[in-house]
């Protein structure tokens, strides 16, 4: 097994959409059924409302019966409502043309693959091996992606001249308790003044450079300063801090779970490229619309 990007935790497949107009976009009746909603040219007929209630419901369709026994004559009055209003909006919609817009079709064809490839991914997550032994074996092969980092709760005051961070520094140095009263009066990242100053807790590499030197450079209950950074000058106050430590499997074992479906999935993607021409241009992608992409 290859290591993770840390980029890449997510498995789910994000998919931007609408339900109703996602999954009415191709609404048709069967030839014999008799439709439960017309709207225009387009109906709805007895199962796909199944369908839809299932779906708004959240259970699976082997819920089905138990979900119809449940609901009144009013919760599916509401959702035929639904049905109707997405269908005459959408119907509406194509009337102005407004299928065409740019914007529109994007999120249109988009939805569609979204959907498409998400459906892909349920059916062959069937097939994943998520026992704790296979847990276990992903965890002992890749243990250095499951170290949290050292960290540090910081406050600072940030001030546009090193002439006014260095009164700051002498005024909160005469009465640390004051820290957060100055950053709420005195500093330009208004942001972090507002909870007088306090930025929570950061690692190694999360802040610009500068300033991730000086606090990874101070102990606890300390203040520092000035220091510049491309935002201004900084005075930086280290509360507390914790050191870097192994996580147990127990401790790993949700991000675990995760990790080892999305290396289950880059797998698949993998041998899915074996079987379509994929090209990517990277030329072009690294003008995209005449604009040089940062190096």
């Amino acid at each position: 097994m290859k290591t993770i990007c840390k980029k890449q935790r997510n498995l789910v497949i994000a998919v931007v959409m609408v339900a109703f107009l996602a999954i009415l976009a191709g609404a048709a009746c069967a030839a014999d059924e008799k439709p439960v909603v017309t709207v225009g040219g387009e109906k709805v007929g007895e199962q796909e409302m199944v369908n839809l209630l299932v779906l708004q419901s959240g259970v699976s369709r082997g819920m089905v019966p138990l979900v119809l026994a449940q609901t009144t004559l009013e919760q599916r009055q509401q959702l035929a409502n639904q049905v109707v209003m997405s269908l005459i909006l959408s119907q509406a919609a194509m009337m102005e043309g407004l299928h065409l817009d740019e914007d529109v079709a994007l999120t249109l064809r988009w939805n569609r693959a979204n959907t498409l490839a998400q459906a892909y991914v349920n059916k062959v997550a069937a097939n994943w091996s998520l026992q704790r032994e296979d847990l276990e074996k992903y965890y002992e092969a890749h243990k250095e992606d499951y170290v949290i980092p050292e960290s540090a709760h910081v406050r600072h005051v940030l001030t546009s001249t090193k002439e006014e961070a260095s009164r700051v520094l002498l005024e909160v140095m005469v009465d640390p308790s004051a820290f957060p009263e100055v950053a709420r009066a005195k500093s330009i990242d208004r942001g972090s003044a507002q909870n007088g100053g306090d930025l929570g807790w950061v690692t190694p590499g999360q802040t610009v450079p500068a300033f991730d030197k000086l606090v990874f450079s101070m102990k606890e209950n300390s203040i520092k300063g000035p220091v510049e950074s491309r935002f201004g000058w900084h005075v930086v106050q280290v509360l507390e801090r914790k050191p870097s430590h192994q996580q147990s499997f127990e401790e790993a074992l949700p991000q675990l779970q995760q990790d080892i479906q999305q290396w289950y999935l880059e797998q698949e993607v993998e041998k899915l490229k074996e079987r379509f021409n994929v090209t990517i241009d990277e030329k072009t992608l690294s003008n995209l619309g005449g604009i040089p992409a940062i190096k």
